[in-house]
């Protein structure tokens, strides 16, 4: 089952690893995160562990962190204005045509393309040859301001799990 948990603060990069550390407990009830490795790629992986998958993404505030026992890929960006050339760069033809122009709709492709490279461990470039939508189970997300992705192997969970974390409470950041 694919679970993704949500946090936000002043910096997500800060907020991620501390929030993949709450996760495993309240998913897995983990008390403390087993060694990470790295695929030749980069993916961070658990070691030893291949029933157990996660997937981490941040952006300026915000972090999100995908659980399952499969691999899976999640993303998360803030929704921001850019050259509008970025569009023709990342976009393939056919997303173009199907694209209703607005930067939102731009990170909600951008977002499905991310994640699914994440899932298979691929590379992300060039990016308007990653075609949406992947071939795999997979859901957007939606919120102000920002948008998410995650492409995983079973049914996408229709919600994200908001969690406070504890280096917020702590007052660390």
């Amino acid at each position: 089952m694919t679970v993704i948990y949500g946090t936000t603060g002043a910096d997500g990069r800060l907020l991620a690893w501390p929030l993949l550390e709450q996760a495993v407990h309240l998913c897995w009830g983990w008390e403390a995160l087993p060694p990470v490795e790295r695929s030749s790629r980069g993916k961070p992986l658990f070691q030893g562990m291949p029933d157990r998958w996660f997937s981490l993404s941040h952006s300026g505030g915000m972090a999100l962190c995908a659980l399952c026992e499969q691999p899976v890929g999640v993303d998360v960006e803030l929704v921001r204005p850019r050259r509008t050339k970025l569009l023709q760069w990342a976009l393939s033809q056919d997303e173009l045509a199907r694209c209703d122009g607005t930067w939102e709709d731009f990170y909600r492709v951008w977002t499905l393309k991310e994640s699914w490279c994440k899932r298979e461990d691929a590379p992300l470039y060039p990016p308007r040859e990653v075609e949406t939508p992947p071939p795999c189970p997979h859901k957007s997300y939606t919120g102000e301001g920002w948008r998410a992705a995650v492409c995983c192997h079973d049914v996408p969970p229709q919600t994200i799990i908001w969690l406070e974390t504890d280096r917020k409470k702590e007052g660390s950041l």
